[in-house]
């Protein structure tokens, strides 16, 4: 076993080999001319871009691992590293495998419930939960079931939100940072550890995404950056015994959760395909309304910011009282939300019945705004 003075330059070690190699793979798959993504109707962009981002961030986040799961003096700690890189893997895998051949939704869902079951098989699943008035509840077989659908809609959410540069995966690294921490303070080192090699992997790759959107990760990037948080919450929570909350991950990420839920409700009221591909996300209205992809991502990752904060505050409730912060949170967002719709409703956003305008009928902020990226 390490020493207290050993972990700490481990992760360090490690570390600083994964944000090299995010740096140095992320500014090579910028100038590759491979698996670009060409630009459409519903596009945010106007040139073709690679879409590789996602191989540099998981080749750097599995570097980092590597060492620390090496050099941790734990076999238990270097089988997790192990198991759970193979399992990042496969997630790469299946995003991959979407961007090079356009999966249908049926492929893409089996993929990640495949992937999900196998976490459950190889790991533990959730064991226990927070309930509402109730407290702190062993969750038995029906913690299988909940595991395997927490990785599906989470991954699919992560996706859904992977629209505008530097949003995702700004998000993403602000979020494993503060996780980082929660983990590190509440008995799960090991999760602790993943997510601040995850954040600084992130943080290697923004420098090419976020301002002028030169790299994006691609489905390749965002299956597996989420597959790797939504695993991470559950060890965490599992491994501290409920201290570190199975509520944690979600209101850390409720920016990107409301999101999803409203719009996919909103699109359902309207009696829209909630499978086909729009532009009517919260952040994507924000855009077409005029307001840059940076000022955006900066938008969210301040409210991921505040998530976090609260999800720091909800852990010195009691178990049955930490639905008070989700719900506080929402509230907040639905203010916000109510502003962007009025504004989309003034300015014809939805006028279309929720399909995707042609370039001509798009409002002229909109154009304004593909023209200047």
């Amino acid at each position: 076993m390490m020493n207290p003075l050993e972990g700490p330059m481990v992760i360090g070690v490690g570390a600083w080999i994964a944000y090299l190699i995010a740096v140095a793979g992320s500014r090579f798959a910028a100038r590759s001319k491979r698996l670009r993504d060409h630009p459409n109707h519903r596009s945010s962009h106007t040139q073709p871009t690679p879409k590789t981002g996602g191989l540099a961030i998981i080749a750097a986040w599995l570097a980092g691992v590597f060492v620390f799961g090496v050099f941790s003096g734990s076999a238990q700690i270097t089988s997790h590293a192990a198991l759970l890189g193979v399992l990042a893997l496969c997630a790469l895998g299946v995003g991959l495998a979407d961007d090079l051949f356009d999966m249908s939704p049926l492929w893409k869902f089996a993929g990640q419930f495949a992937v999900a079951g196998l976490f459950v098989a190889f790991f533990t699943p959730l064991q226990g939960a927070p309930v509402p008035f109730a407290g702190y509840a062993e969750l038995g077989f029906v913690g299988v079931f909940l595991t395997v659908f927490w990785f599906a809609a989470f991954m699919n959410a992560y996706n859904f939100m992977d629209g505008a540069n530097g949003l995702a995966a700004g998000s993403a690294a602000l979020a494993m940072c503060g996780f980082c921490v929660i983990a590190a303070f509440s008995g799960a080192p090991f999760a602790a550890a993943c997510a601040f090699l995850l954040a600084v992997a992130l943080f290697g790759f923004l420098p090419v995404n976020l301002r002028r959107g030169r790299l994006f990760m691609g489905d390749n990037g965002s299956q597996a950056v989420s597959f790797i948080i939504a695993a991470l919450a559950v060890m965490a929570a599992n491994a501290s015994e409920g201290r570190v909350s199975a509520l944690v991950i979600p209101v850390i990420f409720l920016p990107f959760l409301f999101d999803v839920a409203l719009t996919l409700a909103h699109r359902a009221i309207r009696r829209q395909n909630m499978l086909s591909a729009h532009r009517e996300h919260l952040y994507q209205l924000i855009i077409r309304m005029g307001a840059s992809h940076a000022s955006v991502a900066v938008a969210y990752m301040a409210m991921t910011a505040l998530s976090t904060a609260a999800a720091i505050l909800m852990l010195a409730l009691p178990a049955e009282s930490q639905w008070l912060a989700p719900a506080a949170l929402t509230v907040v967002f639905a203010v916000a939300a109510f502003a962007v719709y009025r504004r989309a409703y003034a300015a014809g956003l939805f006028a279309d019945g929720g399909h995707s305008q042609s370039p001509a009928s798009q409002p002229i902020s909109d154009r304004a705004q593909q023209a200047a990226e």
